[in-house]
């Protein structure tokens, strides 16, 4: 079988984001990358809402709310918007009068100029084109916003979310775009880069146990995220 053949064949045994993250929301927070993410990405994100000025956040791709205490705690006001009901039904139910909008991040639901700044956490790798996220991000972020972005490097060893809930495993599509193709995007919105990281096993703060994990720690010098650090001129 060759290679096109076997990637398309993958795909079509994984689900779209809106039905997979329905399936896998109430096993969500039990994944092992779940807790990946909270200990490696959350101190990342505090450190960039920390150096802002208080303002109006939207988390976009906000999924079960992870972010929404880090980035109230330093004084900002947070909108989540996920394409997934049933993640954000987990948010509410955590904060009821947390504002949250079920929107597609290529499709916002929000008036020209509404945000200071937005956050995106490992969104992108589910979305198949990039241009217009970046033109929906900047038509609804006011001029010197700030945006944080970041994802799964399309160098690390996966070809698609699995997620493993009680009586099934739930794959979810995902699109590795190349940085350089992430670049040229957002160049695109307008958006102005103005840091751009790579981190590896030798720079988490925390360091994963083995089993699960497998595949960072077979080739160590692997990228397995990324941050973009953006602006709007």
């Amino acid at each position: 079988m060759d290679r096109i053949t076997e990637n398309t064949r993958r795909k079509s045994h994984a689900h779209e984001p809106r039905v997979g993250y329905a399936l896998a929301a109430s096993a969500y927070e039990k994944w092992h990358w779940f807790q990946f993410w909270r200990k490696n990405e959350v101190q990342i994100v505090r450190r960039w809402a920390t150096a802002l000025a208080p303002g109006k956040i939207l988390d976009a791709g906000s999924g079960t709310g992870l972010y929404r205490p880090v980035l109230e705690s330093t004084g900002h006001r947070v909108v989540g918007a996920d394409l997934s009901a049933e993640m954000l039904m987990i948010q509410v139910r955590r904060n009821p009068t947390a504002p949250v909008l079920q929107a597609r991040i290529e499709a916002l639901p929000f008036q020209a100029s509404s945000f200071d700044y937005v956050l995106c956490t490992r969104v992108l790798s589910h979305v198949q084109i990039l241009v217009p996220v970046f033109r929906e991000f900047a038509r609804v972020t006011k001029q010197e916003a700030a945006l944080l972005i970041t994802d799964v490097h399309p160098e690390h060893r996966y070809s698609e979310m699995s997620i493993p809930t009680d009586d099934q495993r739930v794959s979810i599509q995902t699109f590795k775009h190349p940085i350089s193709e992430i670049k040229k995007a957002l160049e695109t919105g307008g958006f102005e880069l103005i840091e751009f990281n790579e981190f590896r096993l030798h720079d988490l703060v925390w360091k994963p146990p083995l089993e699960n994990f497998e595949n960072i720690y077979d080739e160590v010098e692997r990228p397995i995220f990324y941050t973009l650090s953006l602006r709007r001129p």
